[in-house]
């Protein structure tokens, strides 16, 4: 019988011992789940900030590509402006030419009424010299030479103010075409430059709005990731309460062995 009660007495303290080991353990549990949960929520309300921060990148994203769009339109009127400018100053240099061309036939003309009254000058003096000789026949005639002469005369000085009128009608002319050219150059560099830019917001509103499914990705994914982080806080706040009843559980019986 004694040595049963030693048995006995044994086994109780073995139980003992190792409700107390269980009661450490449970207690080191629970402590345990406590820390993780805590750093679960932190887990939780860094993603939750995360998440309204990738949403308002996604926003701003959105609006550059809605800004670079509308850029990018105006770009585009204003080429088409530039290019209906460039048609304008085409359009204009063509009927420079043209008020050229008619500026030469005038001195063609002009050249030809010059010599019509070269020779009718040299006319007149003959007819005049030849009414010198006929003498009182040839009087009348005489007055009638000088005054084709006379008529020539202003003739000549008249083509010849018109000559000088022509070439400078024709230097302005030139002038002119020279700075459409010059102009014309001008625009058609601007315009290739808009065309440039144009091209490039091309490329930044292509490569921004590849973005915004990207954006979603990692939304969709932090908020799966907010979502099991707060599943798991949920799940060890319940894990914790389950170790700190087991532990008591264990401190009553350990209490009622000893």
């Amino acid at each position: 019988a004694q040595q049963s009660s030693l048995q006995v007495t044994t086994s109780v303290a073995e139980i003992a011992a190792t409700s107390r080991e269980q009661q450490a353990t449970a207690n080191e549990t629970a402590a345990t789940t406590t820390e993780i949960g805590a750093t679960s929520r932190e887990i939780f309300a860094t993603s939750r900030d995360l998440l309204r921060t990738m949403n308002e990148v996604a926003g701003v994203a959105e609006q550059s590509a809605t800004l670079a769009g509308v850029s990018q339109s105006g770009l585009t009127r204003m080429g088409e402006t530039m290019r209906s400018v460039m048609d304008a100053a085409g359009s204009v240099n063509a009927k420079l030419a043209i008020l050229n061309e008619k500026a030469l036939n005038i001195n063609q003309v002009v050249a030809t009424i010059t010599k019509v009254a070269d020779q009718t000058n040299l006319l007149s003096l003959n007819a005049a010299i030849e009414a010198e000789k006929a003498g009182e026949y040839g009087r009348g005639f005489a007055v009638v030479a000088t005054e084709i002469r006379r008529l020539a005369d202003q003739t000549a000085v008249a083509t010849y103010d018109i000559e000088q009128t022509v070439k400078e009608i024709q230097s302005a002319v030139s002038a002119g075409v020279m700075g459409m050219d010059k102009f014309s150059e001008e625009v058609r560099r601007g315009m290739l430059d808009v065309q440039q830019v144009g091209g490039q917001l091309s490329q930044i509103i292509a490569e921004v709005q590849t973005l915004a499914p990207r954006f979603q990705m990692v939304n969709e994914g932090m908020q799966t990731q907010a979502n099991g982080a707060e599943q798991i806080t949920q799940a060890l706040s319940q894990l914790s309460e389950a170790a700190q009843q087991t532990a008591e559980s264990l401190r009553q019986s350990s209490q009622a062995i000893d």
